[in-house]
């Protein structure tokens, strides 16, 4: 009897285990991207340049972690090492990601991917590397205005929670003004004491619920974001 009951409790617990998404586990240190990679398709085979596509896409995203972290003129100075050390194994980062959309475009493999991947190894490994240093931060005490778009929304309400949540939740927000909303995208104007990429990184940490945002691009003064329900 004893020796049955492992029997069933082994496959239920495999069972729960492959099919139990792994977001569900996620930590402060994770972040949500989604991004875009291409490669050049050679002699018609596409299999390859898929492959080498997917790796793209992740590699940006890694580096949109890494830009989180340090300045884009740190990363410069520090391209081999962080190249050899950091991107060249981006996959290891990598939590989960999931295939949005792909296929060819002229020659190039198009893939459009969503990932989620731990800023805190990567945060690790650059501290290792000797290239995170206090020399780079976003100066708080001055104010800056952020573009945050925002698309995917099908719901007021979840523009609500995010306008709240900028406005309550996150430090350094001073103010958030609607400029546009559309059928499916929203764009604010946010007064924040930083710069958009460490907005970006205190907003996509945010659990809300019903639904997980997912940076899709980042300059010095705009943020974009896909809004895709849990």
């Amino acid at each position: 009897m004893k020796s049955s009951f492992y029997y069933i409790l082994l496959p239920a617990t495999l069972f729960f285990f492959v099919l139990y998404p792994l977001c569900a586990f996620s930590s402060p240190d994770t972040i949500r991207i989604e991004t875009e990679g291409t490669y050049v398709v050679s002699d018609g085979d596409r299999t390859p340049a898929r492959d080498h596509a997917i790796d793209n896409s992740m590699r940006k995203a890694v580096r949109q972690a890494v830009l989180m972290l340090i300045s884009e003129d740190v990363e410069a100075d520090n391209a081999d090492v962080i190249d050899d050390n950091i991107y060249s194994k981006s996959e290891d980062y990598i939590q989960e990601y999931r295939i949005l959309k792909e296929g060819m475009e002229d020659d190039l493999y198009r893939v459009r991917v969503r990932v989620s991947l731990s800023v805190g190894d990567i945060k690790n490994d650059l501290g290792t590397l000797g290239v995170l240093t206090d020399e780079w931060q976003p100066e708080e005490y001055i104010t800056m205005v952020v573009m945050v778009m925002v698309s995917g929304i099908e719901k007021h309400s979840d523009f609500k929670m995010i306008r709240e949540t900028l406005e309550t939740d996150i430090k350094g927000v001073d103010a958030v003004r609607l400029r546009r909303m559309g059928s499916d995208v929203v764009v604010m104007d946010v007064d924040v004491q930083g710069d958009a990429t460490g907005l970006a990184n205190k907003l996509i940490v945010k659990d809300f619920k019903d639904f997980s945002l997912y940076v899709t691009d980042v300059t010095p003064d705009i943020i974009k974001l896909n809004l895709v329900k849990e």
